[in-house]
């Protein structure tokens, strides 16, 4: 409501005169007046200006209202009853089942399992050590604290189950849940179905794999090693028919993610259980990289298979520097006047610290042909193993030297790096393609984990030319020597014909020692390679790990379903 406003009478104003009484009257009548209801005397009327203002801007409001409800009601009318409708409908995700993984005889390593509170299936590994490294393990999908899926797939973490992920999740379906006011299901209809994940068969046999990781793992834990790898490799088609890694985890435990006290522990272990040694591990070879030189050596004529070199356990190099104090390079016995034979089956390091880098009237290969070969043979590249990350392991050379220790390089540099000491490192599966090499007459296989029996298996395959076929032969005699009258006697079985190379590499300081044997087998027809690793033990070990490929062979010859391998 407008103010009551009460006027005073108004006279003609008189210039000259004013009447007192006119000037108090209002004065005078002020206490009749109610303040609370305004009225009294205003001294200036409204203004017009005023009034047309706020008319104007109530009319403004009065159109944007009317304009806000037309683009509501009107305009936008399909959007707005959409998202309505969309607040009665949920969309739910449906899980795929994941694919299973498979042997190579069809038994299951890891398969999915229903649990009744769950929306997904769960995944489960066989229970049975020395698979972990091979299959992985993964996470489940993930609620936020809305209770709804942030992350709706499985994620592989490691091995198989990380590399084939996506193979093995298949695709995801979707409902449309349609609820009323109160949160009710009214009906449900299925948007797209889910896609089940593919299955994967492996190249493993689990028997053997059992096998690999019993023999191994003895012996490890017997010798007081710190850790160690084993690889079977067929060396036709690159097919791994076992690999294991030590120490391991349990896929089901991390999986699960129930037991903290367990991961707890495989975080905290110092020696690295998460590391897969056979693949991702580079190590010291030591004397197993002598078959790799003495193969140079001979097709670049430094030597010939029945040629004598004197060793007698020491090998002295003048010192430019100061004549009375030279270099002494030692053997670990004396050996006596040595073929190539001998060489191979006794692991005389002065032989090949001859053959390496010369002496006196000898010419050596020399650092250059030393790395140009032994690159050629794969160390020092990856083997592309599908499946895994790799390292690269390191064959030294006179750049490398340079770089890392900012020095030239010496000829007692090449004498170490021709028994694969020095800054030589390699990984478990070089080891296995390189052996393969000798073994199938030049043939460089790719290693392979997945079984697919429609692939012919020469497309996993390629032939080296730089080493005469004659060489092969002569090296695979001079391995099997090692067996019949060398290093590895306890290899020479009654039950199967091995050939194989020792190798024990000095670390920590030459404290500690990894323990190396690899090799193939049958030794007429052969068909199969291996390696052995036990890593970082004591240097008083009597026994090398080719002890535990013995205990293996053992295990194979007791199995009725393995037997069929050492034919």
């Amino acid at each position: 409501m407008f103010p009551k406003i009460r006027r005073r009478k108004t006279f003609k104003k008189n210039k000259k005169n004013l009447d007192p009484e006119q000037a108090f009257i209002d004065a005078k009548n002020l206490p009749d007046f109610d303040t609370n209801k305004f009225e009294g005397v205003l001294e200036k009327p409204l203004n017009l200006i005023s009034f047309y203002i706020v008319i104007g801007l109530s009319f403004l409001i009065f159109l944007i209202f009317i304009f806000f409800s037309l683009n509501l009601q009107v305009l936008q009318s399909d959007i707005y009853q959409k998202k309505s409708a969309n607040n009665h409908l949920k969309k739910a995700v449906l899980f795929s089942n994941r694919g299973v993984i498979f042997d190579r005889n069809n038994i299951p390593l890891a398969w999915n399992e229903n649990d009744g509170k769950m929306e997904f299936s769960i995944r489960k590994y066989i229970n049975l050590p020395g698979f972990s490294h091979i299959l992985g393990f993964l996470s489940y999908p993930q609620k936020d604290k809305f209770n709804k899926y942030f992350e709706k797939e499985y994620q592989g973490k490691a091995g198989i189950e990380k590399y084939f992920n996506k193979k093995l999740n298949g695709e995801l379906g979707y409902r449309l849940i349609n609820m009323n006011v109160h949160g009710k299901i009214i009906s449900e209809n299925i948007e797209k179905n889910p896609k089940a994940g593919s299955n994967l068969t492996l190249t493993i046999d689990s028997k053997m794999q059992e096998k690999l990781q019993q023999a191994l793992n003895d012996y490890i834990q017997e010798k007081r090693f710190k850790g160690g790898a084993g690889i079977i490799i067929n060396i036709k088609n690159g097919e791994i028919l076992a690999m294991t890694s030590l120490p391991e985890y349990d896929s089901n435990i991390l999986t699960a993610g129930k037991n903290k006290e367990k991961i707890s522990e495989y975080n905290k272990n110092k020696n690295h259980p998460f590391l897969n040694r056979a693949v991702y591990g580079e190590f010291v070879p030591g004397s197993v990289m002598k078959p790799f030189v003495a193969l140079a050596g001979l097709q670049e004529k430094i030597i010939t298979p029945y040629q004598k070199i004197y060793t007698n356990g020491k090998m002295y190099l003048p010192n430019p520097w100061n004549p009375k104090k030279p270099s002494i390079f030692y053997d670990w016995k004396n050996h006596g006047t040595i073929d190539l034979f001998s060489a191979i089956a006794n692991s005389s390091n002065i032989y090949f610290y001859k053959v390496g880098g010369g002496y006196k009237k000898m010419k050596g290969l020399g650092i250059d042909r030393i790395y140009k070969y032994l690159t050629t043979f794969g160390f020092g590249k990856k083997t592309n193993i599908e499946g895994f990350p790799e390292l690269l392991g390191n064959i030294p050379n006179k750049n490398w030297k340079e770089k890392i220790f900012k020095q030239p390089w010496s000829i007692g540099n090449t004498y170490f790096t021709a028994i694969g000491q020095y800054g030589t490192l390699v990984t478990p599966i070089q080891l296995a393609t390189a052996v393969s090499l000798i073994a199938n007459d030049g043939t460089i296989i790719k290693p392979k984990i997945i079984l697919n029996k429609n692939k012919s298996p020469k497309e996993n395959t390629r032939k080296l030319k730089i080493i005469d076929k004659k060489n092969y032969a002569i090296l695979r005699k001079a391995m099997r020597a090692t067996v019949t009258r060398g290093t590895t006697q306890s290899l020479n079985l009654p039950f199967v014909k091995i050939a194989s190379k020792s190798g024990t590499a000095q670390i920590k300081g030459k404290t500690r020692e990894n323990s190396w044997v690899v090799g193939f087998w049958p030794y007429k027809n052969p068909k199969y390679a291996f390696v052995f690793l036990a890593e970082n033990g004591p240097k008083t070990t009597r026994t090398g790990v080719s002890r535990a490929a013995s205990e293996f062979f053992k295990k194979i010859n007791n199995t009725n379903s393995l037997k069929k391998y050492l034919k």
